[in-house]
């Protein structure tokens, strides 16, 4: 085996070693309202809608924070939420991705 095989056979290995966790965050007026199906903004019992969804983070913040932590943003596919009024996204998703340690 030739120094040059042997090298991308260890890549091989390598690569198909590697661990991912990864994050589905679906964001709604510019706010990370849920990541993995957990609400991201404060319980407050008897508040309206636009309270609560000002408690959630602004998705540059949370995006900023994540990305400090090591997870980096893999796709933000434009209709992948659902549809609100007059076919405009009511919800947008995000996924993100970070490499486990081995």
């Amino acid at each position: 085996m030739t120094r040059c095989e042997k090298f991308v056979d260890e890549e091989k290995v390598n690569v198909l070693s590697k661990v991912f966790k990864y994050r589905v965050c679906q964001t709604q007026m510019a706010r990370v309202t849920f990541v993995n199906g957990r609400w991201q903004g404060l319980q407050i019992e008897n508040a309206d809608a636009c309270t609560l969804y000002n408690s959630c983070p602004m998705v540059w913040e949370y995006l900023d924070a994540a990305g400090r932590d090591g997870w980096e943003l893999v796709a933000a596919p434009p209709d992948a939420g659902s549809q609100g009024v007059e076919g405009q996204p009511a919800a947008n998703l995000l996924f993100l991705k970070k490499e486990e340690p081995s």
